[in-house]
């Protein structure tokens, strides 16, 4: 099967959109507005962390990504933990910030936790693409390693990025980062509107919680096990369900990453074999890559994906299994 990252980016085609070039070959800027983030503060917030989450907070500068699931394994969140001196950060998609702000602040208490909650007066900028080390004056940061980095006159928190594209997250007020935008367009990164991040999105086979990863999920079918989940940790809620599905069982459903040549589906569209339902579409790329739409999607266990596919009246190609 191919994989998803090994679709062709070649020279730009006449109505290939120029956010997805900058993506792909020079510095883009994304707004990514609504994100819910938290500020923990108090006597050991990363311990409190540790103690909730799937994943485990490294002792050094960096971060991480992590699930919050239920006591039955089911995810409510996925976020990423941020490093801001003495303070730690929680940024999670739009979806799931309520979710993250109850169970967090159930915990907060007993640890001596304090969470503030920064979504209506901060904002998150990504800065990707290539080119974006050179916009930013190169601070070389690992995946979720952060550094304060100045832009137009703001001081802003830059978080390192691997995927969907390589680049930068900036946080900080709303007002700092619309400055910094501007000064990051003076320089000469391009606007990338929201259809050409979630177009790359999707043809990197990233799950977005909301989306491909709900709490009708748990972490072993989203692909997000590698990432996600450290199995030498202590426990957490959920632990038990995650480290049986990874050692005695198989998800009854699966990630992957599909391709066909009409227009977009609708997330929800059913994926048949014959005339048996095997799956259904959870994102769609808006914008077509290389003559073909792109999207993401669920399989039955049971499906047999070398054989014939439809959804609506398209001939699916899998493309590769999201991991």
């Amino acid at each position: 099967m191919k994989e998803l990252r090994e679709i062709p980016r070649n020279d730009q085609r006449p109505n290939e959109s120029p956010g997805l070039v900058a993506l792909a070959r020079d510095a883009a800027v994304v707004e990514r507005p609504g994100r819910g983030l938290l500020r923990l503060t108090g006597k050991d917030p990363v311990g409190m962390l540790n103690a909730t989450l799937t994943n485990s907070v490294p002792k050094d500068a960096r971060g991480a990504y992590a699930l919050l699931l239920n006591p039955k394994g089911r995810v409510q969140s996925d976020l990423r933990v941020l490093k801001s001196g003495e303070d730690i950060l929680v940024d999670t998609e739009p979806e799931g910030a309520y979710a993250a702000r109850e169970i967090l602040g159930r915990y907060a208490p007993f640890s001596r936790v304090k969470l503030e909650d920064l979504s209506n007066e901060w904002s998150v900028l990504g800065l990707y693409g290539p080119r974006a080390d050179e916009l930013l004056g190169n601070p070389e940061l690992a995946e979720h390693q952060t550094a304060e980095v100045e832009i137009g006159g703001e001081t802003l928190l830059a978080a390192g990025v691997a995927a969907p594209v390589p680049g930068y997250d900036l946080l900080g007020p709303r007002e700092a980062v619309a400055r910094a935008r501007k000064a990051l367009l003076e320089r000469g990164a391009a606007p990338a509107d929201p259809d050409a991040y979630e177009t790359a999105r999707v043809r990197a086979g990233v799950p977005r919680f909301g989306a491909d990863l709900t709490p009708e999920n748990f972490p072993g079918e989203a692909g997000v096990l590698d990432r996600a989940v450290d199995f030498g940790k202590g426990c957490y809620p959920g632990q038990e369900t995650v480290a049986r599905m990874r050692y005695r069982g198989h998800p009854n459903k699966t990630l992957y990453g599909i391709s066909y040549t009409g227009e977009p589906l609708a997330p929800g569209t059913p994926i048949l074999q014959g005339d048996k339902t095997v799956g259904k579409i959870t994102s769609v790329a808006p914008l077509p890559v290389d003559g073909k739409s792109l999207a993401l999607c669920y399989l039955s266990r049971n499906a047999d994906i070398a054989a014939a596919l439809t959804a609506g009246n398209e001939h699916i190609e899998v493309l590769a299994e999201v991991s």
